[in-house]
Protein backbone atom coordinates (compact mmCIF):
# COMPACT_ATOMS: atom_id res chain seq x y z
CA UNK A 1 0.00 0.00 0.00
CA UNK A 2 1.50 3.35 -0.99
CA UNK A 3 1.84 6.38 1.24
CA UNK A 4 -1.25 8.18 -0.10
CA UNK A 5 -3.53 5.18 0.44
CA UNK A 6 -2.20 4.64 3.96
CA UNK A 7 -2.83 8.31 4.72
CA UNK A 8 -6.41 8.05 3.41
CA UNK A 9 -7.09 4.95 5.50
CA UNK A 10 -5.55 6.66 8.54
CA UNK A 11 -7.84 9.68 8.12
CA UNK A 12 -10.98 7.49 7.95
CA UNK A 13 -9.91 5.34 10.86
CA UNK A 14 -8.90 8.28 13.08
CA UNK A 15 -12.05 10.37 12.53
CA UNK A 16 -12.02 11.68 16.10
CA UNK A 17 -8.44 12.87 15.67
CA UNK A 18 -9.40 14.58 12.43
CA UNK A 19 -12.29 16.48 14.04
CA UNK A 20 -10.14 17.60 16.98
CA UNK A 21 -7.45 18.88 14.61
CA UNK A 22 -10.02 20.78 12.53
CA UNK A 23 -11.53 22.44 15.63
CA UNK A 24 -8.13 23.29 17.12
CA UNK A 25 -6.89 24.90 13.91
CA UNK A 26 -10.26 26.56 13.34
CA UNK A 27 -10.29 28.31 16.72
CA UNK A 28 -6.63 29.29 16.87
CA UNK A 29 -6.49 30.12 13.16
CA UNK A 30 -9.40 32.54 13.59
CA UNK A 31 -7.21 34.70 15.82
CA UNK A 32 -4.40 34.75 13.28
CA UNK A 33 -6.70 35.37 10.32
CA UNK A 34 -8.43 38.24 12.13
CA UNK A 35 -5.11 39.85 13.04
CA UNK A 36 -3.73 39.39 9.51
CA UNK A 37 -6.90 40.89 8.02
CA UNK A 38 -6.70 43.88 10.33
CA UNK A 39 -3.06 44.55 9.49
CA UNK A 40 -3.77 44.18 5.78
CA UNK A 41 -6.77 46.52 6.13
CA UNK A 42 -4.50 49.09 7.78
CA UNK A 43 -2.06 48.87 4.88
CA UNK A 44 -4.88 49.13 2.32
CA UNK A 45 -6.51 52.04 4.15
CA UNK A 46 -3.22 53.92 4.44
CA UNK A 47 -2.66 53.45 0.70
CA UNK A 48 -6.21 54.56 -0.09
CA UNK A 49 -5.84 57.67 2.06
CA UNK A 50 -2.43 58.45 0.56
CA UNK A 51 -3.88 58.10 -2.94
CA UNK A 52 -6.30 60.94 -2.16
CA UNK A 53 -3.50 63.30 -1.15
CA UNK A 54 -1.81 65.74 -3.49
CA UNK A 55 1.56 64.29 -4.47
CA UNK A 56 3.17 67.33 -2.94
CA UNK A 57 5.62 67.79 -0.07
CA UNK A 58 6.79 70.95 1.67
CA UNK A 59 10.15 71.59 3.29
CA UNK A 60 10.22 73.46 6.60
CA UNK A 61 12.07 73.91 9.87
CA UNK A 62 11.73 71.00 12.30
CA UNK A 63 10.83 72.92 15.44
CA UNK A 64 10.20 69.72 17.43
CA UNK A 65 13.75 68.38 17.01
CA UNK A 66 15.17 71.87 17.57
CA UNK A 67 13.36 72.32 20.89
CA UNK A 68 14.09 68.74 21.94
CA UNK A 69 17.83 69.21 21.53
CA UNK A 70 17.69 72.61 23.22
CA UNK A 71 15.84 71.15 26.20
CA UNK A 72 18.13 68.12 26.39
CA UNK A 73 21.45 69.97 26.13
CA UNK A 74 20.57 73.42 27.45
CA UNK A 75 22.46 74.87 24.47
CA UNK A 76 20.79 76.66 21.58
CA UNK A 77 21.25 74.24 18.63
CA UNK A 78 22.93 75.28 15.41
CA UNK A 79 20.70 75.03 12.37
CA UNK A 80 22.51 74.94 9.06
CA UNK A 81 20.97 76.97 6.25
CA UNK A 82 19.61 75.07 3.32
CA UNK A 83 21.21 75.80 -0.01
CA UNK A 84 20.07 75.40 -3.59
CA UNK A 85 22.46 72.41 -3.75
CA UNK A 86 20.43 70.69 -1.02
CA UNK A 87 17.23 71.34 -2.95
CA UNK A 88 18.73 70.06 -6.20
CA UNK A 89 19.87 66.86 -4.46
CA UNK A 90 16.37 66.35 -3.08
CA UNK A 91 14.90 67.11 -6.49
CA UNK A 92 17.08 64.43 -8.10
CA UNK A 93 15.50 61.65 -6.00
CA UNK A 94 13.63 59.13 -8.19
CA UNK A 95 10.28 59.90 -6.52
CA UNK A 96 10.34 63.58 -7.53
CA UNK A 97 8.68 64.64 -10.74
CA UNK A 98 9.27 68.33 -10.26
CA UNK A 99 10.49 70.68 -7.57
CA UNK A 100 10.53 74.41 -7.12
CA UNK A 101 11.68 76.96 -4.58
CA UNK A 102 10.54 80.49 -4.04
CA UNK A 103 12.28 83.83 -3.59
CA UNK A 104 9.86 86.47 -2.35
CA UNK A 105 10.37 90.15 -3.12
CA UNK A 106 8.08 92.32 -1.02
CA UNK A 107 8.75 96.03 -1.44
CA UNK A 108 7.06 96.63 -4.79
CA UNK A 109 4.52 99.41 -5.09
CA UNK A 110 2.30 101.09 -7.63
CA UNK A 111 -0.09 104.05 -7.66
CA UNK A 112 -1.79 102.78 -10.81
CA UNK A 113 -2.24 99.02 -10.39
CA UNK A 114 -4.82 97.51 -8.05
CA UNK A 115 -5.12 94.14 -6.36
CA UNK A 116 -7.65 91.53 -7.35
CA UNK A 117 -10.56 91.67 -4.94
CA UNK A 118 -14.05 90.21 -5.46
CA UNK A 119 -16.14 90.86 -2.32
CA UNK A 120 -19.16 89.20 -3.94
CA UNK A 121 -17.39 85.82 -3.65
CA UNK A 122 -17.89 85.94 0.10
CA UNK A 123 -21.62 85.60 -0.43
CA UNK A 124 -20.96 81.90 -1.15
CA UNK A 125 -18.72 81.35 1.86
CA UNK A 126 -19.96 79.55 4.95
CA UNK A 127 -20.26 81.41 7.22
CA UNK A 128 -20.42 84.48 4.99
CA UNK A 129 -18.55 87.61 5.90
CA UNK A 130 -21.14 90.43 5.79
CA UNK A 131 -18.58 93.16 5.01
CA UNK A 132 -15.46 91.53 3.58
CA UNK A 133 -12.46 93.86 3.46
CA UNK A 134 -9.18 93.30 1.69
CA UNK A 135 -7.03 93.47 4.80
CA UNK A 136 -3.96 92.69 2.67
CA UNK A 137 -4.30 95.97 0.85
CA UNK A 138 -1.92 98.73 1.93
CA UNK A 139 -4.74 101.28 1.86
CA UNK A 140 -6.53 99.28 4.55
CA UNK A 141 -3.89 100.27 7.11
CA UNK A 142 -2.42 103.53 5.81
CA UNK A 143 -3.63 106.68 4.12
CA UNK A 144 -1.70 106.15 0.91
CA UNK A 145 -2.12 106.08 -2.84
CA UNK A 146 0.34 103.20 -3.11
CA UNK A 147 -0.65 99.57 -3.43
CA UNK A 148 1.88 96.92 -2.42
CA UNK A 149 2.61 93.79 -4.43
CA UNK A 150 4.74 90.73 -3.71
CA UNK A 151 6.71 89.08 -6.48
CA UNK A 152 6.88 85.27 -6.29
CA UNK A 153 10.25 84.28 -7.66
CA UNK A 154 10.22 80.68 -8.92
CA UNK A 155 13.33 78.56 -9.22
CA UNK A 156 12.12 76.40 -12.09
CA UNK A 157 11.08 77.48 -15.58
CA UNK A 158 8.00 75.26 -15.40
CA UNK A 159 6.17 76.91 -12.52
CA UNK A 160 5.25 74.22 -10.01
CA UNK A 161 1.70 75.46 -9.23
CA UNK A 162 1.00 75.07 -12.95
CA UNK A 163 2.73 71.66 -13.14
CA UNK A 164 0.85 70.45 -10.06
CA UNK A 165 -2.51 71.57 -11.46
CA UNK A 166 -3.09 74.11 -8.68
CA UNK A 167 -3.49 76.82 -11.29
CA UNK A 168 -4.01 76.50 -15.05
CA UNK A 169 -1.96 78.27 -17.69
CA UNK A 170 -4.68 79.62 -19.98
CA UNK A 171 -2.62 81.77 -22.34
CA UNK A 172 0.97 82.48 -23.23
CA UNK A 173 3.83 80.41 -21.85
CA UNK A 174 6.02 79.76 -18.87
CA UNK A 175 9.57 81.07 -18.56
CA UNK A 176 12.46 80.09 -20.81
CA UNK A 177 15.80 78.83 -19.51
CA UNK A 178 17.46 82.03 -20.73
CA UNK A 179 14.96 84.19 -18.83
CA UNK A 180 15.57 82.12 -15.69
CA UNK A 181 19.35 82.36 -15.93
CA UNK A 182 19.49 86.09 -16.78
CA UNK A 183 16.72 87.16 -14.40
CA UNK A 184 14.64 88.84 -17.07
CA UNK A 185 11.69 91.04 -15.97
CA UNK A 186 8.99 88.75 -17.35
CA UNK A 187 5.88 87.75 -15.41
CA UNK A 188 3.03 85.27 -15.31
CA UNK A 189 -0.11 86.76 -13.79
CA UNK A 190 -3.74 85.79 -13.39
CA UNK A 191 -6.48 86.66 -15.85
CA UNK A 192 -8.23 88.41 -12.98
CA UNK A 193 -5.18 90.65 -12.46
CA UNK A 194 -5.30 91.54 -16.15
CA UNK A 195 -9.03 92.26 -15.99
CA UNK A 196 -8.95 94.61 -13.00
CA UNK A 197 -5.96 96.49 -14.44
CA UNK A 198 -7.14 96.58 -18.11
CA UNK A 199 -4.13 94.59 -19.34
CA UNK A 200 -3.74 91.78 -21.87
CA UNK A 201 -1.13 89.15 -22.67
CA UNK A 202 1.97 90.78 -24.14
CA UNK A 203 1.41 94.14 -22.44
CA UNK A 204 4.01 95.78 -20.25
CA UNK A 205 3.44 97.43 -16.89
CA UNK A 206 5.66 99.17 -14.37
CA UNK A 207 6.03 98.56 -10.65
CA UNK A 208 8.34 100.61 -8.44
CA UNK A 209 10.68 98.99 -5.96
CA UNK A 210 10.80 101.51 -3.11
CA UNK A 211 12.68 101.79 0.14
CA UNK A 212 10.64 103.93 2.52
CA UNK A 213 11.97 105.59 5.63
CA UNK A 214 11.22 103.89 8.94
CA UNK A 215 9.37 106.44 11.08
CA UNK A 216 9.68 106.52 14.84
CA UNK A 217 6.17 107.84 15.28
CA UNK A 218 3.72 105.09 14.30
CA UNK A 219 1.01 107.74 13.80
CA UNK A 220 2.85 109.20 10.84
CA UNK A 221 2.01 107.91 7.40
CA UNK A 222 5.04 106.00 6.16
CA UNK A 223 3.96 105.14 2.60
CA UNK A 224 4.05 108.60 1.04
CA UNK A 225 6.23 110.13 -1.64
CA UNK A 226 7.94 112.33 0.96
CA UNK A 227 9.30 109.24 2.79
CA UNK A 228 10.94 107.58 -0.23
CA UNK A 229 14.66 107.00 0.35
CA UNK A 230 15.43 105.07 -2.81
CA UNK A 231 13.46 103.89 -5.81
CA UNK A 232 13.94 101.91 -8.98
CA UNK A 233 11.29 101.27 -11.61
CA UNK A 234 10.88 97.82 -13.16
CA UNK A 235 9.03 97.33 -16.43
CA UNK A 236 7.58 93.83 -16.77
CA UNK A 237 6.42 91.94 -19.84
CA UNK A 238 3.41 89.66 -19.45
CA UNK A 239 4.39 86.34 -21.05
CA UNK A 240 1.85 84.02 -19.41
CA UNK A 241 -1.64 84.10 -17.97
CA UNK A 242 -3.11 81.66 -15.46
CA UNK A 243 -6.54 81.13 -13.99
CA UNK A 244 -8.04 79.22 -11.11
CA UNK A 245 -11.59 78.17 -10.28
CA UNK A 246 -12.88 77.93 -6.77
CA UNK A 247 -13.28 74.25 -5.80
CA UNK A 248 -16.85 73.02 -5.85
CA UNK A 249 -16.30 69.80 -3.87
CA UNK A 250 -15.72 71.42 -0.47
CA UNK A 251 -17.69 73.71 1.82
CA UNK A 252 -16.15 77.11 1.18
CA UNK A 253 -15.14 79.19 4.16
CA UNK A 254 -14.15 82.86 4.28
CA UNK A 255 -10.47 81.98 4.46
CA UNK A 256 -10.86 79.82 1.32
CA UNK A 257 -11.92 82.96 -0.52
CA UNK A 258 -9.00 84.89 0.98
CA UNK A 259 -6.52 82.22 -0.13
CA UNK A 260 -8.12 82.09 -3.57
CA UNK A 261 -7.70 85.85 -4.01
CA UNK A 262 -4.12 85.66 -2.73
CA UNK A 263 -3.37 83.16 -5.48
CA UNK A 264 -4.98 85.39 -8.10
CA UNK A 265 -2.76 88.27 -6.93
CA UNK A 266 0.46 86.30 -7.33
CA UNK A 267 2.98 87.73 -9.78
CA UNK A 268 5.41 85.01 -10.84
CA UNK A 269 8.90 86.06 -11.92
CA UNK A 270 12.19 84.16 -12.35
CA UNK A 271 13.86 83.58 -8.96
CA UNK A 272 17.07 85.13 -10.28
CA UNK A 273 15.21 88.41 -10.90
CA UNK A 274 13.79 88.39 -7.37
CA UNK A 275 17.28 87.72 -5.97
CA UNK A 276 18.68 90.67 -7.93
CA UNK A 277 16.01 93.03 -6.61
CA UNK A 278 16.58 91.84 -3.05
CA UNK A 279 20.32 92.40 -3.54
CA UNK A 280 19.67 95.97 -4.70
CA UNK A 281 17.58 96.67 -1.62
CA UNK A 282 20.23 95.09 0.63
CA UNK A 283 22.91 97.36 -0.82
CA UNK A 284 20.70 100.45 -0.51
CA UNK A 285 20.05 99.77 3.18
CA UNK A 286 23.74 99.17 3.80
CA UNK A 287 24.60 102.43 2.05
CA UNK A 288 21.99 104.37 4.02
CA UNK A 289 23.41 102.94 7.22
CA UNK A 290 26.91 103.84 6.04
CA UNK A 291 28.03 100.22 6.48
CA UNK A 292 30.22 98.20 4.15
CA UNK A 293 28.06 95.59 2.41
CA UNK A 294 30.71 92.93 2.93
CA UNK A 295 30.50 93.42 6.69
CA UNK A 296 26.82 92.54 6.79
CA UNK A 297 25.41 89.03 6.96
CA UNK A 298 23.53 88.49 3.74
CA UNK A 299 20.11 86.92 4.18
CA UNK A 300 19.47 83.57 2.52
CA UNK A 301 17.63 84.39 -0.72
CA UNK A 302 15.48 81.26 -0.63
CA UNK A 303 12.03 81.62 0.89
CA UNK A 304 11.81 78.33 2.78
CA UNK A 305 8.10 78.73 3.31
CA UNK A 306 7.76 78.29 -0.43
CA UNK A 307 9.74 75.14 -1.34
CA UNK A 308 7.66 72.36 -2.89
CA UNK A 309 8.34 68.90 -4.27
CA UNK A 310 5.85 67.29 -6.63
CA UNK A 311 6.10 63.50 -6.71
CA UNK A 312 5.04 61.09 -9.41
CA UNK A 313 2.76 59.22 -7.03
CA UNK A 314 1.36 60.16 -3.59
CA UNK A 315 2.03 56.56 -2.50
CA UNK A 316 5.74 57.43 -2.70
CA UNK A 317 5.43 60.06 0.04
CA UNK A 318 6.64 57.73 2.88
CA UNK A 319 9.67 56.62 0.83
CA UNK A 320 10.44 60.23 -0.08
CA UNK A 321 10.29 61.21 3.60
CA UNK A 322 12.75 58.46 4.47
CA UNK A 323 15.15 59.42 1.68
CA UNK A 324 15.19 63.10 2.67
CA UNK A 325 16.53 62.31 6.15
CA UNK A 326 19.87 61.42 4.56
CA UNK A 327 20.09 64.75 2.73
CA UNK A 328 18.52 67.41 4.93
CA UNK A 329 20.69 69.07 7.60
CA UNK A 330 19.66 68.78 11.23
CA UNK A 331 16.41 70.49 12.23
CA UNK A 332 14.90 70.52 8.75
CA UNK A 333 12.13 68.20 7.69
CA UNK A 334 9.58 67.40 4.99
CA UNK A 335 5.84 67.34 5.52
CA UNK A 336 2.84 66.54 3.37
CA UNK A 337 -0.93 66.83 3.60
CA UNK A 338 -1.35 63.53 5.47
CA UNK A 339 -1.78 65.45 8.73
CA UNK A 340 -5.50 65.58 7.95
CA UNK A 341 -5.60 61.82 8.58
CA UNK A 342 -3.86 62.12 11.97
CA UNK A 343 -6.86 60.82 13.95
CA UNK A 344 -7.42 57.65 11.97
CA UNK A 345 -3.69 57.04 11.58
CA UNK A 346 -3.23 57.18 15.34
CA UNK A 347 -6.23 54.90 15.91
CA UNK A 348 -5.09 52.41 13.27
CA UNK A 349 -1.64 52.32 14.85
CA UNK A 350 -3.20 51.32 18.19
CA UNK A 351 -5.30 48.62 16.55
CA UNK A 352 -2.33 47.42 14.51
CA UNK A 353 -0.25 47.04 17.68
CA UNK A 354 -3.02 44.97 19.24
CA UNK A 355 -3.34 42.84 16.11
CA UNK A 356 0.41 42.23 16.05
CA UNK A 357 0.22 41.15 19.68
CA UNK A 358 -2.61 38.77 18.81
CA UNK A 359 -0.52 37.23 16.01
CA UNK A 360 2.38 36.62 18.41
CA UNK A 361 0.07 35.20 21.11
CA UNK A 362 -1.85 33.00 18.68
CA UNK A 363 1.39 31.74 17.14
CA UNK A 364 2.75 30.72 20.53
CA UNK A 365 -0.60 29.11 21.41
CA UNK A 366 -0.67 27.09 18.19
CA UNK A 367 2.89 25.88 18.68
CA UNK A 368 2.14 24.76 22.23
CA UNK A 369 -1.44 23.48 21.95
CA UNK A 370 -1.25 21.95 18.49
CA UNK A 371 2.17 20.52 19.30
CA UNK A 372 0.78 18.77 22.39
CA UNK A 373 -2.29 17.50 20.49
CA UNK A 374 -0.14 16.09 17.68
CA UNK A 375 2.27 14.52 20.16
CA UNK A 376 -0.67 12.85 21.92
CA UNK A 377 -1.96 11.46 18.63
CA UNK A 378 1.45 10.12 17.69
CA UNK A 379 1.79 8.40 21.08
CA UNK A 380 -1.57 6.73 20.49
CA UNK A 381 -0.16 5.31 17.23
CA UNK A 382 3.26 4.38 18.58
CA UNK A 383 2.81 0.65 17.87
CA UNK A 384 1.76 1.31 14.29
CA UNK A 385 4.78 3.55 13.74
CA UNK A 386 7.06 0.96 15.42
CA UNK A 387 5.77 -1.77 13.13
CA UNK A 388 6.45 0.36 10.04
CA UNK A 389 9.98 0.97 11.27
CA UNK A 390 10.49 -2.72 12.14
CA UNK A 391 9.39 -3.72 8.66
CA UNK A 392 12.07 -1.49 7.23
CA UNK A 393 9.88 1.41 6.09
CA UNK A 394 11.92 4.56 5.54
CA UNK A 395 11.36 7.34 8.04
CA UNK A 396 10.87 9.80 5.19
CA UNK A 397 7.82 7.85 3.92
CA UNK A 398 6.36 7.58 7.40
CA UNK A 399 6.85 11.32 7.83
CA UNK A 400 5.09 12.02 4.53
CA UNK A 401 2.18 9.77 5.53
CA UNK A 402 1.75 11.50 8.89
CA UNK A 403 2.04 14.93 7.27
CA UNK A 404 -0.65 14.02 4.74
CA UNK A 405 -2.95 12.79 7.52
CA UNK A 406 -2.44 16.10 9.32
CA UNK A 407 -2.46 18.30 6.23
CA UNK A 408 -6.11 17.86 5.23
CA UNK A 409 -7.79 18.53 8.61
CA UNK A 410 -5.41 21.38 9.35
CA UNK A 411 -6.07 23.06 5.98
CA UNK A 412 -9.82 22.63 6.42
CA UNK A 413 -9.64 24.20 9.89
CA UNK A 414 -7.47 27.09 8.70
CA UNK A 415 -9.68 27.78 5.68
CA UNK A 416 -12.80 27.93 7.84
CA UNK A 417 -10.99 30.15 10.32
CA UNK A 418 -10.17 32.63 7.58
CA UNK A 419 -13.85 33.45 7.13
CA UNK A 420 -14.74 33.44 10.82
CA UNK A 421 -11.73 35.65 11.59
CA UNK A 422 -12.82 38.17 8.95
CA UNK A 423 -16.30 38.49 10.48
CA UNK A 424 -15.06 38.87 14.05
CA UNK A 425 -12.15 41.17 13.14
CA UNK A 426 -14.37 43.43 11.03
CA UNK A 427 -16.85 43.97 13.84
CA UNK A 428 -14.27 44.39 16.59
CA UNK A 429 -11.84 46.59 14.65
CA UNK A 430 -14.53 48.98 13.37
CA UNK A 431 -15.90 49.38 16.88
CA UNK A 432 -12.44 49.99 18.33
CA UNK A 433 -11.60 52.41 15.52
CA UNK A 434 -14.76 54.43 16.02
CA UNK A 435 -14.39 54.60 19.82
CA UNK A 436 -10.73 55.57 19.56
CA UNK A 437 -11.45 58.37 17.10
CA UNK A 438 -14.29 59.68 19.26
CA UNK A 439 -11.75 60.30 22.00
CA UNK A 440 -9.65 62.36 19.60
CA UNK A 441 -10.54 65.47 17.63
CA UNK A 442 -14.20 65.75 16.78
CA UNK A 443 -15.36 65.74 13.18
CA UNK A 444 -14.41 68.94 11.49
CA UNK A 445 -11.89 70.56 9.22
CA UNK A 446 -8.15 70.53 9.72
CA UNK A 447 -6.06 73.15 7.99
CA UNK A 448 -2.41 73.81 7.25
CA UNK A 449 0.06 75.46 4.91
CA UNK A 450 -1.42 73.82 1.83
CA UNK A 451 -4.56 75.97 1.95
CA UNK A 452 -2.44 78.93 0.82
CA UNK A 453 -1.84 76.95 -2.38
CA UNK A 454 -5.54 76.40 -2.76
CA UNK A 455 -5.41 72.76 -1.68
CA UNK A 456 -7.85 71.48 0.89
CA UNK A 457 -9.32 68.03 1.51
CA UNK A 458 -12.38 67.55 3.68
CA UNK A 459 -12.98 64.17 5.32
CA UNK A 460 -15.07 63.48 8.38
CA UNK A 461 -14.32 60.66 10.80
CA UNK A 462 -17.18 58.62 9.34
CA UNK A 463 -15.79 58.97 5.82
CA UNK A 464 -12.36 57.86 7.00
CA UNK A 465 -13.78 54.87 8.87
CA UNK A 466 -15.73 53.81 5.76
CA UNK A 467 -12.40 53.47 3.96
CA UNK A 468 -11.22 50.96 6.59
CA UNK A 469 -12.42 47.77 4.94
CA UNK A 470 -11.45 44.21 5.80
CA UNK A 471 -11.51 42.08 2.69
CA UNK A 472 -10.13 38.69 1.75
CA UNK A 473 -7.95 39.35 -1.25
CA UNK A 474 -5.03 37.45 -2.76
CA UNK A 475 -2.46 39.30 -0.65
CA UNK A 476 -4.37 38.57 2.55
CA UNK A 477 -4.79 34.88 1.71
CA UNK A 478 -1.09 34.51 0.90
CA UNK A 479 -0.06 36.27 4.09
CA UNK A 480 -2.48 34.26 6.24
CA UNK A 481 -1.49 30.87 4.87
CA UNK A 482 2.18 31.78 5.05
CA UNK A 483 1.95 32.72 8.73
CA UNK A 484 -0.46 29.95 9.73
CA UNK A 485 1.19 27.19 7.71
CA UNK A 486 4.63 28.08 8.99
CA UNK A 487 3.39 28.03 12.56
CA UNK A 488 1.56 24.73 12.08
CA UNK A 489 4.60 23.17 10.42
CA UNK A 490 6.74 24.01 13.45
CA UNK A 491 4.03 22.63 15.75
CA UNK A 492 3.89 19.34 13.83
CA UNK A 493 7.54 18.78 13.03
CA UNK A 494 8.81 18.86 16.62
CA UNK A 495 6.64 15.96 17.93
CA UNK A 496 7.08 14.09 14.60
CA UNK A 497 10.88 14.19 14.85
CA UNK A 498 10.69 13.02 18.47
CA UNK A 499 8.38 10.18 17.50
CA UNK A 500 10.45 8.97 14.54
CA UNK A 501 13.51 8.71 16.74
CA UNK A 502 11.85 5.78 18.51
CA UNK A 503 13.49 2.32 18.58
CA UNK A 504 11.12 -0.15 16.87
CA UNK A 505 12.42 -3.01 19.06
CA UNK A 506 11.31 -1.20 22.21
CA UNK A 507 7.88 -0.62 20.72
CA UNK A 508 7.37 -4.25 19.71
CA UNK A 509 8.69 -5.75 22.98
CA UNK A 510 7.52 -3.21 25.55
CA UNK A 511 4.86 -1.27 23.73
CA UNK A 512 6.62 1.95 24.68
CA UNK A 513 8.08 4.81 22.70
Amino acid sequence: MNVMKRATVGLKRQMGQTIVLILTCFLLGSLISGAVLVNQAIVNTNNALLARLPALAIIHVDDDSFLEEWTRTGILPYRENLTISHLQELGSLPYVRHFDYGVAAFDFFSEELVRVWYPELFLFANPPNPSPIDDRSLSMWFETNFEQFTLSGVGHADVLPIEAGIIELTAGRTFTDAEMEQGMPVVIVSQSFLNVNSLVLGDRFTIEQIVFAHLDDARQQRYTAENILAQVNHEFEIVGVFDRDLPDDIVLMSFDIQDHLTILNQIFVPATFAIQTNEWEFEVLADLANVDVEELLRPNPIDFSNVYFQLYDPLSLPDFHLATTEILPDHWTISDYSFIYADITYSMTLIGNIASGVVVGATVAIVLILGLVVLLFFRMRRKEIGIYLALGEKKEKIMIQLLLELFFPIMVGLTLSLFLGSVIASEVSHRMLRESMLELQQDGLVFGDYEVLGIRIEMSHDEMIEMFELKIDAQTVITFYSVASGTVLISVMIPMIVTLKTNPKDVLTNGEL
